[in-house]
């Protein structure tokens, strides 16, 4: 998946071969930063060769634009998304060349799909391209993964779908709605549940993580680019927005809903039905109402950053 920065802006010659943003760029790939983000636009020292649509009127030094191809445009999230379009567009000619395969049990697996030793796995699951899962998988009717790396003794309970494209739009310039496709992946861990009914959206520029032992109910819904560490438990109707992190051993009542782009510090609890609308990095905290607030402290202080 190639796509040489000429075709966009002359005088640079190289390729971009994926999305990043501004958060953790990487190089060689292509990402968008508007005036709220400005202040970190130094990170980009980080990365070289970069595609970079940024507002127009944001200062960026000599040394970043001999760096990367940085383009002022009105709507930066918008030319991102029809530069991602055209990454999209490669990827799944590639994904194209690779059958899916129905295996006696009557599952499906893609050609260029990979599963560890002692699977088990029910009729009418789906393997979908560039996927890896490790030992002792337990795949339950229904189940589809794509788009996903995904460790030892991970269970898929009937109807969950891992990998899916994630819920992310721009504007084009008559204000109409378009989808920004999904270049990420999900990671998940060992010992990793996700329940019935669940969906878990690949990342957009990053990737979608799930570190060891979490437990997801029926019903979850975990969007892009999130992380949820190590331990948690997520019960029935859970909603994570995109890019939320969810710190270790946090549990996370039934119904409730956590906006995008917030933190829950370790060790602590969000009651059912609870909107969790600002971050609280403080560990061990209990919070509970629309919108939450903090109502307990459970054990020691302290902050996950």
């Amino acid at each position: 998946m190639r796509l040489n920065v000429n075709s966009f802006i002359r005088g640079y010659d190289f390729e971009i071969t994926g999305v990043s943003y501004i958060g953790d760029p990487v190089s060689n790939t292509v990402m968008y930063i508007g005036k709220k983000l400005s202040a970190m636009i130094d990170m980009l020292e980080t990365a070289e060769n970069c595609l970079v649509f940024i507002e127009d009127g944001m200062i960026v030094s000599d040394y970043l634009k001999k760096r990367h191809a940085v383009i002022p445009v009105d709507n930066p999230q918008y030319e991102f998304a029809k530069c991602a379009k055209k990454l999209e567009q490669i990827q799944r000619k590639e994904d194209s060349r690779y059958r899916l395969i129905l295996k006696e049990g009557g599952y499906y697996v893609s050609e260029n799909a990979r599963i560890g030793e002692h699977a088990y796995i029910e009729p009418g699951c789906i393997i979908g391209t560039r996927t890896i899962i490790g030992n002792d998988a337990v795949l339950l009717a229904g189940s589809i993964i794509k788009n996903s790396i995904i460790g030892d003794h991970f269970v898929s309970k009937e109807y969950a779908v891992t990998g899916s494209d994630s819920y992310t739009m721009a504007k084009d310039q008559d204000g109409n709605r378009v989808r920004i496709p999904s270049m990420g992946k999900v990671v998940i861990g060992n010992h990793v549940e996700a329940g019935s009914f669940n969906n878990i959206a690949r990342g957009s520029v990053g990737n979608t993580v799930i570190e060891d032992y979490v437990k997801l109910d029926s019903f979850v819904h975990i969007g892009h680019d999130a992380h949820i560490k190590r331990n948690a438990e997520l019960a029935a109707g859970t909603v994570i927005g995109g890019f939320v992190e969810i710190g270790e051993s946090v549990f996370l009542g039934i119904n409730s809903s956590i906006r995008n782009r917030i933190c829950v510090g370790s060790g602590s609890i969000v009651g059912m039905g609870a909107a969790v609308m600002k971050s609280s990095l403080a560990r061990n905290m209990v919070l509970a109402g629309n919108p939450a607030k903090v109502i307990k402290v459970t054990g020691e202080q302290g902050n996950d950053k």
